[in-house]
C-alpha cells in the first residue's frame, strides 16, 4: 500500500468506527439515486487537424396547417360568421404600407402550405488515392510553383485556416504564390487534367494567403474548413466550406455548400446551388433564364437579376428572409407559402390565390401571383421567413 492509500485510510478510520452496521440506505426520491458517479479524468485535447466531415443538417418540420379540430359539419356552421367577419379578417391578413420613396407595398399574411426540408451540407472530401509517382507531371517551388498544362484543369485543393484567391488567366500553366507564411516547399501534382498543390508535403493549406491563377474556362474544387475563398472568372465552382467567406464573381456555375459562412455570388452566367444552415447569401445572375436553388435553416437570400422564359428560382428556409431584386422587363409566376411569414409586394403583382380565413383559421398558407406574361418560375417556402418582390 502507497503512502496516499494509507493516508485515506488512516483518516478514514474514525468515521468507520462510529459507522451504524445496521443503518438503512437513504431512500430514493422519484426512483433516482443521489449517489454521484466516479467522474473520469478528461484526457489532453488533441492537435486539431482539418477534418473529413459530413456535416447533415437533415431535417423535415411537419407542414403545420391551422385548422378546427371540430368535424366538418361543426366547422360548417360557422360559414356565416365568416361571411360577417371576413373584410375585418382580410384586413389583419392583407395589409398595405409605404416604402421609402413612398410607393404603395401590399403585404400578405400566409399560414403553411407544405413541409420545408432543411439542407444537407456535405463538407470535405478524402484525399486522392494517387500517389505522387502516379502524377503525369510536377512542379516543385519555395514559396511558390508554377505548372504548364495543356488547356483548362480542375483544380483541387484544400484549406484549414488559410486564404485562397483564385482567378483566371489567358497563360497556358497553373501557378500557386503563398504569402502572409513563411516559405515553404509547395509542390504541383497533375494527374490527367485535375491539379492539386502540396505544402510540405501535405495535401492541406494550413495558413497564410494563395493566390492562385488556373487557365480560364477551369473548374475548381475546393474544400475550406474556415479559410476565405474569392473566385473571379472561372468556369464551374465547387466550394465546401464550414465558416470562411465565400465570393464568386463572373463563374459559370456555382455550387457552394457552407454552415456559417456568408456567401456572395456576382453576376453568375450559369445554374447557382447554394445550400447554407446560417450566414447571408447575396446572389446576382445574368441573362433572363437564370436557374438558382436555395436551401437553408437560417440564412438569408437576397437575389438581384431577371426572370423570363425558362427562368426557375426556388428558395426554401426555415427563419430565414428572402429578398428578391426583380427586373422590371421581367415575366414570371411567383408561388409562396409559409406558416407565420409574410410577402412584401413592391411590384404590383396580379395576385391569383391568396389565403382566405375560416373562423378565425386560414384555410390554406400560400399565395400565387404573376407579373408579366407569367413565363418563368419562381418559389419560395419559408416556415417563419419574409418575402419581399421589388423592382431592380
Amino acid at each position: 500500500m502507497n503512502r496516499l492509500a494509507l493516508a485515506v485510510t488512516l483518516a478514514l478510520l474514525p468515521a468507520l468506527a462510529h459507522a451504524d452496521p445496521k443503518q438503512e440506505p437513504r431512500p430514493r426520491k422519484h426512483g433516482f439515486s443521489f449517489e454521484l458517479p466516479e467522474l473520469p479524468v478528461l484526457p489532453p485535447l488533441p492537435q486539431i487537424e482539418f477534418p473529413d466531415i459530413d456535416v447533415d443538417v437533415d431535417m423535415d418540420l411537419p407542414g403545420m396547417i391551422a385548422r378546427n379540430d371540430r368535424d366538418e359539419d361543426e366547422a360548417d356552421s360557422f360559414d356565416d360568421e365568416d361571411t360577417r367577419s371576413r373584410d375585418r379578417d382580410r384586413r389583419d391578413q392583407d395589409r398595405e404600407e409605404r416604402d421609402e420613396d413612398g410607393n404603395r407595398v401590399k403585404i400578405y399574411k400566409l399560414n403553411p402550405q407544405r413541409n420545408i426540408r432543411l439542407p444537407r451540407v456535405h463538407l470535405g472530401r478524402e484525399d486522392s488515392a494517387d500517389s505522387d509517382r502516379e502524377a503525369t507531371a510536377r512542379a516543385r517551388g519555395s514559396g511558390s510553383a508554377t505548372l504548364e498544362v495543356k488547356g483548362p484543369v480542375t483544380f483541387q485543393m484544400r484549406a484549414q485556416s488559410g486564404e485562397i484567391e483564385v482567378v483566371s488567366t489567358e497563360r497556358q500553366q497553373v501557378s500557386v504564390t503563398l504569402t502572409g507564411a513563411p516559405a515553404e516547399d509547395i509542390a504541383l501534382y497533375a494527374y490527367g487534367d485535375r491539379v492539386e498543390p502540396t505544402f510540405r508535403g501535405k495535401r492541406t493549406l494550413r495558413r497564410g494567403k494563395l493566390h492562385v491563377e488556373v487557365p480560364r474556362g477551369s473548374r475548381l474544387d475546393i474544400s475550406s474548413m474556415s479559410g476565405d475563398v474569392s473566385v473571379q472568372r472561372v468556369g464551374d465552382v465547387r466550394i465546401r466550406t464550414m465558416s470562411g467567406q465565400v465570393k464568386l464573381s463572373g463563374v459559370a456555375k456555382a455550387d457552394v455548400q457552407s454552415i456559417s459562412g456568408d456567401t456572395r455570388i456576382d453576376d453568375s452566367s450559369g445554374p447557382v446551388r447554394l445550400h447554407t444552415v446560417s450566414g447571408k447569401s447575396i446572389v446576382s445572375t445574368s441573362g433572363s433564364a437564370p436557374q438558382v436553388e436555395f436551401q437553408s435553416a437560417s440564412g438569408s437570400l437576397e437575389w438581384a437579376g431577371s426572370c423570363g422564359r425558362d427562368c426557375h428560382l426556388s428558395a426554401e428556409t426555415v427563419s430565414g428572409d428572402l429578398r428578391l431584386l426583380v427586373d422590371p422587363r421581367s415575366s414570371f409566376e411567383l408561388s409562396y407559402s409559409s406558416h407565420s411569414g409574410e410577402l412584401r409586394d413592391e411590384m404590383n403583382l396580379a395576385v391569383k390565390h391568396s389565403p382566405r380565413r375560416k373562423a378565425g383559421f386560414m384555410s390554406g398558407g400560400w399565395i400565387e401571383a404573376t407579373y408579366g406574361r407569367g413565363e418563368g418560375v419562381i418559389e419560395a417556402d419559408a416556415f417563419s421567413g419574409s418575402v419581399t418582390v421589388k423592382k431592380k
